[in-house]
């Protein structure tokens, strides 16, 4: 007999994706990356681009502000 009234269980790991892209800084493009937290690379790909704006702003506000010693700005989003 089939059940459909069991609950949906949402024990999903989350994983760590890495997405790399340049900005452009006074003629010169700067290497960047952010790190999005999610179950899936399509979720992922999803946050980023929904949240593209605002990772452009912390993009540039860390070039504002001066980039590692390799010369990379590195992004963590939640």
């Amino acid at each position: 007999m089939r059940r459909d009234d069991q609950p949906i269980e949402n024990d999903q790991d989350i994983t760590g994706f890495t997405f790399h892209f340049q900005i452009s800084n006074g003629g010169v493009r700067q290497a960047c990356s952010v790190k999005v937290q999610a179950p899936s690379m399509q979720d992922a790909t999803a946050f980023f681009r929904q949240n593209w704006p605002t990772i452009e702003t912390m993009a540039r506000e860390g070039l504002a502000g001066g980039s590692d010693e390799g010369g990379r700005i590195r992004l963590v989003m939640p």
